[in-house]
């Protein structure tokens, strides 16, 4: 308003939809927030629409790492690589690719979501199929279905690996 008696023309500047969530990551380095300044991102909630989360992991001798995919109800897509500087197994990186996706989806106040991976034992444990035998993966699945009920609508879907290929 202190401005207008000079005839400035006012723009507004085209929306960036992924930099909303490039922002948020960058401001916030940890999954749990630990550090870092607290950023309120607010997205709208689509009803009758959900979203989808791709996820994939891979363990060798020598290095670890997941791929997460997450799509928004109309369809726009970010990409998530990591590497970890850590030992795990193949099921255990996995987990943590559901985990790190699940915390991102959280994060952004997601309600309803569809989790698709080609880990047949992940996803069976999550809906109930397989028991958790392994004594190493039960905190992996704790934290899980603990992320896995905040949402109020929230599917497990197991694929083919070639059909997770963007993941993967």
């Amino acid at each position: 308003m202190a401005l207008s008696e000079f005839s400035l023309p006012y723009v507004p500047q085209k929306a960036v939809k992924g930099q909303a969530l490039v922002d948020f990551l960058a401001q916030h380095p940890s999954l749990y927030g630990f550090g870092g300044n607290d950023v309120e991102i607010s997205m709208v909630e689509i009803r009758d629409n959900y979203w989808m989360m791709y996820f994939d992991g891979s363990s060798t001798l020598v290095s670890a790492g997941v791929g997460i995919v997450i799509q928004s109800p109309n369809h726009s897509r970010w990409y998530f690589f990591l590497k970890f500087d850590f030992d795990c197994t193949n099921n255990q990186v996995e987990y943590e690719a559901l985990i790190i996706g699940l915390g991102v989806l959280h994060d952004l106040r997601v309600t309803r979501v569809l989790i698709v991976g080609d880990s047949e034992l992940v996803i069976n444990q999550l809906n109930g199929t397989f028991r958790c035998m392994s004594c190493t993966l039960p905190p992996y699945r704790m934290v899980a279905s603990y992320l896995a009920e905040s949402f109020n609508g929230v599917t497990f879907k197991h694929i083919s690996r070639v059909r997770n290929t963007d993941a993967n």
